[in-house]
Formats: structure tokens, sequence, C-alpha cells
């Protein structure tokens, strides 16, 4: 149980500093058209996401079971599935579309 927290934290702390660090590299107006290319509508959200967190962990396993690491793999699978997390946290647009003309007013 013990190991299962201390995983867990870490993942958190992955989630937010690649939120942090995908936020600052990819500019705004390039991580909007990520969004609405590749997330849209919620049933594309979904598939896109289970097919690429499936993708992740299948690699991942497949990599450590030749490399003789298959038992770090509850560890390590969902740590690189916690960087997509943070991708898909970045691309999320922050402003609404009212929000220019409300600032205009000002």
């Amino acid at each position: 149980m013990k190991i299962f927290l201390i995983s867990a934290l870490v993942d958190i702390i992955i989630i937010f500093a690649s939120y942090f660090l995908f936020r600052n590299v990819i500019s705004g107006p390039t991580r909007h058209r990520l969004y609405e290319k590749f997330m849209s509508s919620f049933a594309k959200f979904v598939i896109i996401i289970f097919l690429a967190s499936t993708l992740i962990t299948a690699l991942t396993a497949l990599v450590l079971y030749k490399t003789q690491y298959i038992v770090y793999i509850n560890i390590l699978a969902p740590a690189l599935v916690s960087i997509l997390v943070g991708f898909v946290m970045s691309t999320v647009p922050t402003r609404g579309m009212g929000d220019k003309e409300k600032d205009a007013k000002k």
C-alpha cells in the first residue's frame, strides 16, 4: 500500500509538471487548435484517450518485457500515461468565448 501511495503522489507531480511544461512550450493558439481538432466532441475525446493510454501501456509492457524489468510495469506505465494527461490538460482552453469582450469593456 505504501508503494501505491508513493506512486500515486509521483504521478500527480508528473501530471502537473507536464501540464506546466506543455503550457509554456506550446503557444496558446496552437494548443487551442489541437484541442479543437482532437477533442471537439466528448466521444472522440474518450476514444482518443483510451487508445493513446492503451498504446502507451502496451509499448511500455513490451519494452519492459524485453529488458526483463516487467516487475516495474505498474509504476512506469501510469507515469508515462500521466504525461499524456498533463498534455491533454494543457490543451484545454482556459478562457471562454466572451472573455475578450469582457476585457475590452474594462
